[in-house]
């Protein structure tokens, strides 16, 4: 016992016969392992080779990956382990299903483009101002009042449209303007010969109008929003148009 506590290579070389921890013989096919040879040296004592086994690599490696049973079999697959070991998705700042991506350029989904945000803006700018005939033909600076036409001019001009004030019968013609209605953005042109040419706009669902014919929907007047007009009074329209992406 000595020389096995002094010189652990002789107890490993001595013997391939172990004994397990019910009472049977197991013979290996090479030397015995190192829990067994270390047990072996200390007598056979019970908590010495609890304490051997406790430290052998298989049984540390055994502790990293998972549990063992008795008998030495994972209970456990090394795979949910290691998968423990890896960041929670909410640690990163993601939520179950989540992915990592970059924010689109439109922005939400569904969102007017910002021409139509600029457009709005010039409408309600110029809401209250008084219907000149001429009126907003002169450029795109301030004008005293404005008509129909230069009214929706200059409403156009502020999403990027049109180089140059437009008339009932020229604003169909130019580049830009596209036939039917927008998905944000509908203008109704009436400028038959023999009819009196008159253009409104809706933007997102408001109509805007200066002069034209009052209604229950308004109008009449100078610039200003107006409700929803009666189908009788669209049906004057002979020319809808949209602008182009709108």
């Amino acid at each position: 016992m000595q020389q096995q506590l002094t010189d652990p290579s002789s107890a490993l070389a001595s013997s391939t016969t172990s004994t397990t921890s019910d009472g049977t013989s197991a013979t290996g096919t090479g030397s015995t392992s190192f829990s067994d040879a270390l047990s072996s040296a200390l007598g056979g004592d019970t908590s010495s080779t609890a304490y051997s086994s406790a430290l052998s690599p298989d049984s540390l490696m055994a502790s990293a990956i998972g549990d063992t049973s008795d008998d030495g079999t994972d209970s456990s697959s090394l795979t949910s382990d290691i998968s423990a070991l890896l960041p929670s998705t909410s640690s990163l700042g993601l939520s179950t299903g989540s992915t990592l991506g970059t924010t689109g350029v439109t922005g939400t989904s569904g969102s007017a483009p910002a021409q139509v945000e600029a457009m709005t803006n010039m409408a309600n700018s110029l809401v209250g101002k008084p219907y000149v005939y001429g009126g907003g033909h002169s450029g795109w600076g301030p004008q005293s009042g404005y008509d129909c036409s230069g009214f929706v001019s200059a409403v156009l001009h502020a999403g990027g449209y049109l180089s140059s004030p437009q008339d009932t019968v020229t604003l169909p013609q130019q580049p830009g303007m596209e036939s039917g209605p927008g998905q944000y953005v509908t203008i109704y042109d009436r400028a038959l010969p023999g009819e009196s040419g008159h253009v409104i706009i809706d933007i997102g669902g408001q109509f805007y109008e200066s002069g034209g014919s009052h209604g229950s929907w308004g109008g009449g007047g100078g610039v200003e929003k107006i409700g929803t007009p009666s189908q009788a009074y669209l049906s004057t329209f002979d020319t809808i148009l949209h602008p182009a992406g709108l």
